[in-house]
């Protein structure tokens, strides 16, 4: 069995910013509770060098073309 969840976050307004922030703080009680590792593997968004109140890894981040 897989122990990691790869997860990816398309879009960074109100709720895709909350996901990411509470996958970040609350990382090591997931893990603990579930067995499982979570892993953000693609963020996307319309703006990539936006200003955010988070940290985004721009290796895995992909612009969002609508």
């Amino acid at each position: 069995m897989n122990k990691n969840i790869n997860i990816a976050v398309i879009g960074l307004g109100q709720i895709g910013s909350y996901v990411l922030n509470e996958l970040n703080t609350k990382k090591k009680d997931i893990e603990t509770k579930t067995g499982k590792r979570i892993k953000v593997i693609a963020i996307s968004a319309k703006n990539k060098n936006k200003k955010r109140k988070f940290k985004v890894n721009k290796k895995i981040f992909f612009i969002q073309i609508l």
